[in-house]
């Protein structure tokens, strides 16, 4: 990571000031498509805490949701400030997208340019698996932003020769691993860096050169930071255990209890490689309904940036400039980790995938894009740099308005799914004895639902459906309590949840509510701001009422 080339054309004052233009870009873009509460993900494993951290009765406990503390506290902030809406559990995703873009631009600055910083910043910006998730109470953003300051802390350190850097390089390691474990694979990274790094000193050390042991001051600031989560545990975790969030991660997440399956989880090797490179290009029809068609648009989180960061890192490798090694091993064994490693330190157990991770690694990849463009206008565009300037503002044009579809389709479903649990929360708020009733719905939708509502107290909600996890199962109209509100979708809807093979909700009052002398309390479906309109089926309902 040696010290960057000078900028040409480009001065500190314009660069900071192209910089800006870049962040309202990004606050726009974020504005026009927010999501806040999404049913994609976990949100409300995250949300449902709120009420207890406001109340200050949040304890670290065995759900493995409640260890997430550099999540759940500042989420917890935004809540309190602007209230249980979309804006209150998406700010905090928000304001890390916001400083991970300046952040980047550090980081290419340091590695090459300012103009490859702000190359990397835009196309980070804009990048659809950020885009995604960027105004979701989600942990990938708040993540990348300490994992991304991480690597930068670091870089400062060897440039300015500062061994304190270097501790917290570390302890903003583990604040990301307090967001999500799968922040460990920043550590395992550095941690191969360090020792490949002191390997190689060691075997210079007759040329001039020896071992850099400043480097092993960064898991001196891990040490730091786990020692402060034992003192933090003593007031906020089960039982007052100064370790318990670390004990109980490391036992979840190495299958130590005896866990070889969690939930969703895809143990593909090639689950990545299809994810990164979404399109069939057999012909320019079928290329272009994939990339257009709002109906194909499902589980394509990247567009076409991948393609072109992977010419682009080739031809990085190929320059054999040292400058850009550690750049391309970042990513390199992120990505390779993730697709190939293991979640367990006792045996081979595929890593947990979902394309949301990757998430994680949009830094280093938006910098090797942005770093090897600047990069080829540096060597092979010296006198023709407004030619170069003008093909790299088509292929950011291309990559925006090919992702633009992608960003769209994700917040029109979000968007009118949530809407189902929006107008059921402000009509179940105008019952008047809401403290005695009991509330019940299919899949998640009463605990988006309570969300909205602010969490009022109720004698008793949750799902209805086979008896899983979570769920209450009914199998006779008469077993469903008096005084209850239940929201049943149609029939599609109930065939749709029931393919999934998730809940399985098959009790023929469900199809036939008036079976239970249920009668329609709200007819969401015909509410004016979801009456036809693309939704996620599970999601939705009319509320019944039992008295």
């Amino acid at each position: 990571m040696p010290n960057r080339t000078k900028d040409k054309g480009i001065t500190k004052k314009r660069a900071y000031m192209l910089l800006v233009l870049i962040l309202i870009l990004g606050t726009v873009l974020s504005s026009l498509v927010f999501k806040g509460m999404s049913f994609y993900g976990d949100d409300f494993a995250y949300a449902g805490f709120m009420p207890n951290i406001l109340g200050n009765t949040f304890k670290v406990n065995a759900d493995i949701f409640s260890l997430r503390l550099m999540l759940l506290y500042p989420m917890a902030l935004f809540v309190k400030l602007f209230g249980y809406t979309d804006l209150g559990a998406g700010f905090y995703a928000l304001i890390s997208y916001l400083v991970t873009i300046f952040l980047v631009f550090l980081l290419g600055k340091e590695i090459k340019s300012y103009g490859a910083g702000l190359l990397s910043a835009l196309l980070f910006a804009i990048y659809p698996a950020v885009i995604r998730f960027n105004t979701e109470p989600n942990p990938m953003l708040p993540m990348a932003m300490f994992l991304s300051l991480s690597v930068l802390l670091f870089m400062y350190a060897r440039k300015y020769r500062n061994r304190w850097l270097y501790v917290l390089s570390g302890i903003f390691t583990f604040a990301g691993a307090l967001i999500n474990p799968l922040a460990y694979l920043y550590v395992l990274f550095f941690t191969v860096y360090i020792a490949v790094d002191f390997v190689y000193g060691l075997l210079r050390r007759g040329k001039g050169k020896g071992p850099h042991y400043e480097y092993w001051l960064y898991f001196l600031g891990l040490v730091t930071a786990v020692i402060i989560l034992g003192f933090v545990n003593l007031h906020v975790a089960q039982s007052s255990n100064p370790f318990y969030e670390f004990n109980l991660t490391n036992s979840y997440y190495s299958a130590a209890g005896g866990l070889d399956e969690i939930y969703y989880t895809n143990p593909s090797l090639t689950f990545y490689i299809n994810g990164y490179f979404p399109y069939s290009f057999s012909s320019l029809g079928s290329l272009y309904n994939q990339v257009f068609n709002f109906q194909q648009l499902n589980l394509n989180d990247v567009g076409f940036f991948s393609y072109l960061v992977v010419l682009v890192g080739v031809y990085l490798l190929a320059t054999r400039d040292r400058r850009y090694y550690f750049l391309l091993g970042w990513a390199a064994f992120l990505v390779a980790y993730m697709e190939f490693g293991t979640m367990s330190i006792t045996h081979y157990f595929p890593i947990y995938k979902l394309m949301r991770f990757t998430v994680i690694v949009a830094a280093p990849l938006m910098l090797i894009l942005g770093v090897g463009l600047s990069d080829i206008g540096d060597r092979f565009f010296k006198k023709k740099r407004l030619l170069w300037a003008a093909v790299v503002a088509v292929l950011v044009v291309f990559l925006l308005v090919t992702s633009v579809t992608i960003d769209y389709y994700d917040y029109v479903l979000n968007h009118n799914t949530t809407m189902f649990s929006k107008i059921m929360a402000s009509a179940l708020l105008n019952v008047t004895d809401l403290g005695s009733a009991n509330v019940y719905g299919s899949a998640l939708t009463p605990y988006y639902m309570i969300y909205y509502m602010g969490f009022p107290a109720m004698k008793s909600f949750g799902q209805y459906g086979s008896g899983e996890e979570f769920t209450t199962f009914w199998p006779t109209c008469s077993s469903i309590p008096n005084n209850t509100y239940l929201i049943i979708p149609d029939a599609a809807a109930l065939d749709y949840i029931n393919s999934l093979n998730l809940w399985n909700i098959n009790e023929s009052w469900a199809f036939n509510p008036s079976e239970c002398n249920l009668t329609l309390y709200d007819n969401v479906y015909n509410n004016s701001l979801v009456a036809g309109k693309y939704y996620y089926l599970a999601y939705s309902g009319n509320i019944y009422y039992k008295r």
